[in-house]
């Protein structure tokens, strides 16, 4: 869902409490156990100030961007709006999957398959002003509104989008553990296109923007 765009490199200074752009919701998307919260304090939100830049793309979910120090892509969604006109369901969507997988590894488990892009940090809440004037400073495409219902995420940085040197048996075979791994969280997994994979540097296939839809039970 992300679309390449080589832009001039855009960059701010913001305060990572929540980076500088959320208060937090007094409910969750669902009914939350007495895990911990996708809020707990991290080593990420403790820091004074964070340069987010290097703007990399957007798309019909997001706006990504890389972060200088570590290397690591944050994305930021919109829970109310998408480019699909589905008043930001896709988003939910993929935000719920990724935060049920994140309270899981707040908890000690290993929920991740090593096929799915690095989750290093996950958040959400209502835009800020300092984050509504970095998405919309770059991506007209869907801006934000100051108050707006948003998700965020640092994952890994994919180096190669596409196929790269991968064979399409070593493709395929990945596509099928991925729909084996969400099912048995309950979900399905579509929209595994070579827009929204890669290979990594060691050569091994990483889903990072998949579209998760809930199995009904």
């Amino acid at each position: 869902m992300l679309l390449d765009k080589n832009l001039p490199l855009f960059a701010v200074a913001l305060g990572i409490s929540g980076i500088y752009l959320l208060s937090k919701p007094k409910t969750a998307f669902s009914a939350m156990s007495s895990r911990s919260s996708p809020y707990s304090t991290t080593e990420f939100e403790n820091k004074e100030a964070e340069i987010i830049g290097n703007y990399l793309a957007h798309g019909v979910g997001g706006t990504t961007f890389r972060l200088p120090q570590s290397g690591d892509v944050l994305k930021i969604v919109s829970l109310e709006n998408d480019g699909y006109d589905l008043e930001g369901q896709p988003n939910r969507e993929q935000a719920e999957f990724i935060e049920d997988l994140w309270l899981k590894k707040l908890d000690g488990e290993k929920p991740f398959s090593s096929d799915f892009v690095e989750i290093k940090h996950y958040n959400r809440g209502y835009a800020g002003q300092k984050m509504v004037e970095l998405v919309n400073s770059e991506d007209n495409y869907h801006p934000l509104k100051i108050g707006e219902k948003i998700a965020y995420w640092v994952m890994e940085y994919v180096p190669t989008i596409g196929n790269g040197e991968m064979t399409d048996a070593r493709i395929r075979g990945a596509k099928m553990r991925l729909e084996e791994w969400a099912d048995q969280k309950g979900y399905t997994l579509d929209d595994m296109h070579r827009a929204n994979y890669g290979e990594r540097e060691n050569g091994s296939f990483v889903l990072f923007d998949g579209w998760p839809t809930k199995i009904e039970q």
